[in-house]
């Protein structure tokens, strides 16, 4: 049966939209539907399932998808397909999440599948519904969805940014689709943190199997980037991991499957990142810096960063106090697994040996970061391992070449002296380092070219990926680039998402995306 020839239901006909519009069709139809969703019986679920940061975590990652047919395909799953026996089927093949149709006319859904599959699953439950009002995102929520579909072409871009922030509220994630730039730009507008770029034209059901990754580009690192229609096999989701999707839906390919379990498995490898031995030494060290709190330990834990920076430097917004300092060193090294602990690095400004010396004592630092103007002397003096912060400047210089060779000439001494590390970071500003802005790019990559450097300043999760690409340096460090919202008269605390992301678009640049323009 096609689209066209699919009664919209068996009650009171409603007024259909143009015949090609199936998009308008279905948002149509779900409008009619309400009073009757609205009216149904609901029971408070139970707390929603994280699942920004599980996406957010290396390589990219299946949604895997129930459902009973589409009006491009019709009918899909056999008669008789258990959604819930195959939603598990995925689970067990390590999905991420799993998406569950809830629209009933066109797709065979339902809000009661969506209740039963969430009873059935531990991972979290995209609602795919066609959202055409803002009372539909607490019906799903009570449902027991944890994501919840928002299509930025049936909404108006206020109207959308209204919608992500109501489901955000409820404590749904919303995931925002598009199809073409106007939508993305809505998309990204709207807030949302997860976009989907859809293949697939849902007002013709024309499949373009190009078009999500020509999308992409308009699509901020900062946010998560669905890939949505048109798989056929894992090779397509090996490709979208190399171009900086971080989950892939997939739909009909596995519900016509017989083997569920076995080929979302493979869906699930192909999208890994790839473990080439060959590649390690090119993958950057990442530090984490100016952690204030437990929270944002974890996150740099679970995030797999290399280092954390603890501040000690007085005044300054991200300052600890020593002994609190201790106890956040003392919480990574319990909790973080033996092979993958962070460092921890004593951020100090200026202090003399002594002053180091009892810092070390007292805190065992595994490196302290010397980030004011000490001379070469101190780092002589130092039996601790020690990094050094060289300050650039945030604007281009007319004399680069011999700005270049005076930093390296000082970098070359620093390590002389027997720096472990050296941090290229911005000068000005009312602190030493902390200006938000990147030191200039010219001049930082000449001194890359002929030192190892880290790189700092400026940088978070949506520019990391093209300043490692376009700049030598063996490592990246970030501070307020993966903050949350300030509150007033509080310390700048970590914003989880953004750190994994930060993590994860620094490898990337150079495992998977080497060969992309900057």
């Amino acid at each position: 049966m096609t689209i066209a020839e699919r009664p919209a239901s068996r009650t009171t006909p409603v007024p259909r939209a143009k015949r090609h519009d199936v998009l308008a069709e279905i948002a149509a139809r779900r409008r009619a539907d309400l009073p009757d969703l609205l009216a149904a019986p609901r029971h408070q679920a139970a707390a929603p399932r994280p699942v920004a940061e599980r996406l957010a975590a290396p390589g990219l990652h299946l949604i895997a998808e129930v459902k009973r047919r589409s009006p491009s395909a019709g009918e899909i799953a056999v008669r008789g397909d258990d959604v819930v026996a195959r939603a598990r089927a995925y689970e067990a093949g390590g999905a991420a999440a799993i998406s569950v149709l809830c629209e009933p006319h066109w797709f065979g859904g339902s809000i009661d599948d969506l209740r039963a599959v969430r009873d059935a699953v531990t991972v979290p439950v995209l609602a795919k519904d066609f959202i055409v009002d803002a009372q539909q995102l607490a019906l799903l929520r009570d449902a027991g969805a944890d994501l919840v579909l928002l299509l930025a072409a049936l909404h108006p871009a206020k109207r959308l940014a209204r919608l992500v922030a109501d489901a955000r509220d409820l404590g749904l994630e919303p995931l925002v689709e598009a199809h073409d730039e106007r939508e993305v730009d809505a998309a990204i507008e709207s807030g949302a943190r997860l976009i989907g770029l859809n293949n697939r034209d849902l007002r013709t059901l024309k499949i373009d199997p190009e078009r999500a990754v020509a999308l992409r580009r308009l699509v901020p690192d900062d946010r998560l980037v669905v890939a949505e229609s048109g798989v056929r096999d894992p090779a397509t989701l090996a490709a979208w991991r190399a171009l900086g999707f971080d989950a892939a839906l997939v739909g009909e390919a596995l519900v016509r499957s017989a083997r569920p379990t076995t080929d979302a498995r493979a869906f699930v490898a192909a999208g890994r990142s790839p473990a080439d031995p060959a590649n390690l030494a090119a993958k950057p060290f990442v530090k984490i810096c100016g952690v204030t709190d437990s929270d944002g330990a974890l996150a740099a834990i679970r995030a797999g960063a290399d280092a954390v920076g603890l501040n000690l430097v007085p005044g300054t917004p991200r300052a600890l106090e020593l002994d609190e300092a201790v106890a956040l060193a003392r919480l990574v090294r319990r909790v973080a697994p033996a092979n993958r602990r962070p460092a921890i690095v004593a951020i100090t400004v200026d202090r003399t040996v002594d002053d180091l010396r009892e810092i070390a004592n007292v805190l065992e630092p595994d490196a302290i970061q010397l980030s004011g103007s000490e001379p070469v002397a101190i780092v002589e003096a130092m039996t601790h391992p020690t990094w050094k912060v060289i300050h650039l400047p945030a604007e281009s210089l007319d004399d680069a070449s011999s700005q270049a060779a005076r930093i390296v000439g000082l970098a070359r001494d620093y390590l002389a002296a027997g720096a472990s590390r050296l941090l290229l970071d911005t000068a000005g500003g009312q602190f030493p380092g902390g200006t938000g802005r990147q030191p200039a790019r010219a001049l930082a990559e000449a001194v890359a070219r002929e030192v190892p450097i880290t790189l700092a300043g400026g940088l978070n999760a949506a520019n990391v990926g093209a300043a490692l690409r376009s700049i030598a340096a063996v490592g990246v460090d970030v501070a307020s680039g993966v903050e949350a919202p300030r509150r007033d008269g509080m310390r700048p605390t970590k914003d989880p998402l953004q750190v994994a992301l930060f993590v994860k678009r620094a490898r990337e640049a150079r495992l998977d995306r080497p060969n992309l323009t900057v």
